[in-house]
């Protein structure tokens, strides 16, 4: 539906957002207005640098405040001299999947965030890609794909244009001279359209020459308000979604989009979801009490994300299916402090534990809620061998946390409460398994 609805638009999509003919390619033309926007004049030091370094400054000038990277050979070099460039020492990320979903999760909440990824790496992180679009950005979010279409250290070729295009985000392929420009301006067109943007680099010319530029852009503030409607991703709130992204991408006011009641818990569900989500009412009572102190909650695709609607008000975003590990590291990343993500045992399972990774590897101190009942609930009930979720879970044992009792209030504010003030990885099993 929504490449449909882009075809079908791409007159009024070329006029408005002033895109080339050729693919959803930032034109010159809008290059300069973007440009003209900062009032900012570019340097020209005569000196030239290598391509590589070209756009490792270009990240840094944007005032990026978060950037990722998973190691491959054209990313790497990228990254590494950004490694020089900025005073941290920046650490690499493990899977692309989740070092995308971090990046997003700083730019949703409010910090211009960049990572520096393999044509091959972004595929992998397909899924997250998507969802990044349809949840949006507030904060200028751009994502820099290298592509290696003479197959020097690939084991595959395929067309970079092609599949970005199919992703549906807006993407630019720079010619070497302007990929610093570019890259600026990227970031601005991010925060124009509130989504991300990629940045298209033949890794084969990264040892190119290049004239040495200097822009530091002024970084807008902007204001990141939570918007379950927008932010959480969840059938009920699919079309309207769609419809403010088909918006956004036409160059129009998303805002004017009619916006649909929100949920109501549970009276507004089916009996069916009524009765899925009976057992868990009590835990998420007690996490609304607690809300207040917890700047970010992040929860996965699941029966839990319901909970992010009023009364209970917990959840502030959802993307894939075991993406709140990693955007709630993002929202850290981004200086939001006492951030938790909700996840079910069997997403856990699935892709949650690699966001976990992550976020042990930098100190994080995040906060973990698992829903440990033994199944995927909302796929049908397929069940999870007990001893799957526990060797896995066992690894993180001296983090983790149980509420043996969770449909006890008692039970869970005894668990909850210490962790909430805790300064540390907290992860909370509630056992619904052995708890009934």
């Amino acid at each position: 539906m929504m490449l449909w609805y882009y075809d079908m638009s791409r007159r009024k999509f070329l006029q408005i957002i002033g895109l080339s003919t050729a693919g959803v390619a930032l034109s010159s033309r809008k290059l300069e207005a973007i440009t003209s926007i900062s009032g900012k004049t570019m340097s020209e030091s005569g000196e030239t640098i290598r391509m590589k370094e070209s756009i490792a400054r270009a990240v840094h000038d944007a005032g990026a405040d978060v950037v990722l990277c998973v190691p491959s050979t054209g990313t790497a070099k990228i990254f590494d001299e950004y490694n020089k460039i900025t005073p941290e020492n920046v650490p690499y990320s493990y899977n692309e999947e989740v070092a995308y979903t971090i990046a997003h999760g700083a730019g949703m909440n409010g910090k211009r965030s960049a990572i520096i990824i393999k044509s091959h790496g972004m595929a992998k992180a397909t899924n997250s890609v998507i969802d990044s679009l349809t949840a949006g950005t507030t904060a200028g979010f751009v994502i820099i794909v290298t592509y290696d279409k003479k197959g020097l250290h690939s084991d595959s070729i395929f067309d970079c244009n092609d599949f970005v295009k199919g992703t549906g985000i807006p993407f630019k392929v720079p010619e070497n001279e302007t990929a610093y420009q570019d890259i600026l301006d990227g970031f601005r067109w991010s925060e124009q359209l509130q989504l991300p943007v990629a940045i298209l680099i033949d890794s084969n010319t990264l040892d190119k020459e290049v004239k040495k530029l200097t822009l530091r852009s002024a970084v807008p503030q902007v204001s990141c308000n939570r918007d379950p409607l927008c932010h959480v991703l969840c059938p009920p709130l699919a079309s309207y979604q769609s419809q403010v992204l088909q918006a956004k991408l036409a160059g129009g006011d998303w805002n004017k989009v009619e916006r649909p009641v929100p949920l109501h818990i549970p009276a507004d569900l089916s009996p069916k979801w009524q009765k899925m989500i009976h057992d868990y009412m009590p835990i998420f009572q007690v996490f609304r009490q607690m809300r207040k102190e917890m700047d970010f909650v992040s929860g996965d695709t699941g029966v839990s994300s319901l909970f992010a609607f009023p009364p209970f008000n917990c959840i502030d975003a959802t993307t894939y299916y075991g993406g709140s590990l990693p955007l709630a590291t993002g929202a850290y990343l981004a200086g939001r402090q006492g951030v938790w993500a909700i996840t079910g045992d069997y997403t856990f399972v699935a892709a949650g534990h690699m966001g976990l990774i992550e976020a042990v590897s930098r100190n994080i101190p995040l906060k973990v809620l698992v829903l440990h009942n033994g199944c995927a609930m909302t796929t049908g009930g397929q069940p999870l061998p007990d001893n799957v979720f526990n060797h896995l879970i066992s690894g993180y044992q001296s983090y983790v946390r149980y509420i043996r009792s969770p449909l006890d209030i008692d039970s869970i504010r005894s668990v909850l409460k210490p962790a909430v003030e805790s300064d540390r990885l907290e992860i909370i099993v509630a056992d619904y398994v052995k708890g009934h």
